[in-house]
């Protein structure tokens, strides 16, 4: 098994806040005894001041008490997974990227790479919102929102009003995140709505020390018309995207790519018609992505955001 990453690892990138229900699929991945070193805090809820008065939104708790998320620093919390997977056999390869998909009777049997030609029995898309193999294989991508952009920063200092919960502000002109990740680092996401595509640093997040250039990230929602096929797989934001505010991206890549490693087991090991199990994740992922996207709207429509009828 190989894994192909165009970039080189410990870049940054958003999706530090981790919903508390990611915590099983770490186990069941093997790496909640790692955990712990990528954790660099952890709240039972976060602040949301959406049209109204501001009010805190708890995760919800059980009888062992209240549910926690986790704010990671997603360089460490990716090298973690990718430690993780280098240690069950997987081939990791930077700075390697797909070039061509190899294909023969309408079914991928690998990728040419700029390294060599990489034969294999399916190949699984993950590359975001790059949509590699989507693209290749010439696949419809629909929209299902306004053209969202996020633009996002992270800033070193203290605000001690961010380091009990995150904080979420919204209204008809947009919406911005503010968390802190670790201490003395904060990190915030803002959204602008209409011909305002621009967002911005909280208030109390400018007085800060800026951690690098801001950034900005397409998050407009989509969904590719397939999400598997003859040997193929496309996962996380390759198959479906949608903005921050769903508040479980990272859980929802996870799990749809753990769930078509399962179905790919299947579908090696004969246990289903490959057809039937490719169908079967694709709807499931179209399901999924049709009640947030719903949500979403609901949330946004509260607030009298444009384009979300």
């Amino acid at each position: 098994m190989a894994l192909c990453e165009r970039s080189p690892p410990g870049r940054d990138r958003p999706g530090e806040t981790l919903h508390p229900g990611i915590e099983p699929l770490l186990l069941e991945l093997g790496v909640a005894a790692r955990l712990p070193e990528v954790i660099g805090a952890r709240h039972a809820g976060i602040w949301i001041e959406w049209g109204g008065p501001r009010r805190f939104e708890p995760f919800g708790e059980d009888t062992k008490g209240p549910w926690q998320g986790f704010q990671v620093w997603r360089a460490d919390f990716d090298a973690m997974l990718a430690d993780q997977a280098r240690e069950l056999g997987v081939e990791l390869r930077y700075g390697c990227a797909a070039n061509r998909v190899m294909m023969s009777d309408g079914v991928v049997l690998g990728v040419e790479t700029a390294s060599g030609s990489i034969a294999a029995r399916v190949v699984v898309d993950a590359t975001g919102a790059a949509r590699w193999l989507g693209r290749a294989l010439g696949l419809q991508t629909t929209t299902h929102s306004p053209p969202l952009v996020a633009r996002y920063g992270y800033a070193e200092g203290s605000c001690p009003e961010r380091d009990d919960a995150p904080l979420l502000v919204g209204d008809a002109s947009g919406w911005t995140w503010s968390a802190r990740v670790r201490p003395g680092t904060y990190q915030w996401t803002s959204v602008r709505f209409g011909s305002r595509a621009v967002g911005e640093a909280p208030a109390e997040l400018r007085i800060l020390r800026p951690l690098g250039p801001e950034r900005g990230a397409d998050v407009t929602w989509r969904m590719a018309e397939r999400m598997a096929g003859a040997g193929w797989f496309i996962v996380g934001d390759a198959a479906a995207t949608l903005d921050p505010t769903s508040s479980h991206g990272v859980l929802k890549a996870l799990l749809s790519g753990m769930t078509a490693g399962h179905l790919i087991a299947a579908s090696l090991a004969n246990k289903a018609p490959a057809i039937e199990i490719s169908n079967a994740y694709s709807a499931w992922m179209a399901a999924c992505f049709a009640t947030d996207a719903a949500r979403l709207r609901s949330f946004y429509r509260d607030v009298g955001a444009p384009g979300f009828a």
